[in-house]
């Protein structure tokens, strides 16, 4: 018996296609039709859907990455990225 999950609408912005099994990309809890929506449609990649612009939809400060965020994410690995000392 196949336990199909129902589909779900993309938690993109503005985005209006479906999150299937067959394509389901998930980020931060939620559920997005494809790896563009997941990544925030970096450099404005756009939707694979012909029909949806969503890219549009999504700020350019939402797709970029701050220098805080970076320093957040340097800070979170250390000291696992250094190497071993000898």
């Amino acid at each position: 018996m196949n336990h199909a999950t129902p589909d779900l609408p993309c938690a993109c912005p503005g985005c209006s296609c479906q999150v299937t099994d067959a394509a389901r990309y998930e980020r931060d809890g939620k559920a997005f039709c494809s790896q563009a929506c997941a990544d925030l449609h970096p450099r404005g990649q756009a939707c694979p859907s012909a029909e949806c612009h969503c890219e549009s939809h999504v700020k350019v400060q939402d797709r970029a990455v701050s220098d805080s965020q970076l320093d957040e994410a340097i800070e979170e690995t250390f000291p696992a990225s250094d190497p071993i000392s000898p």
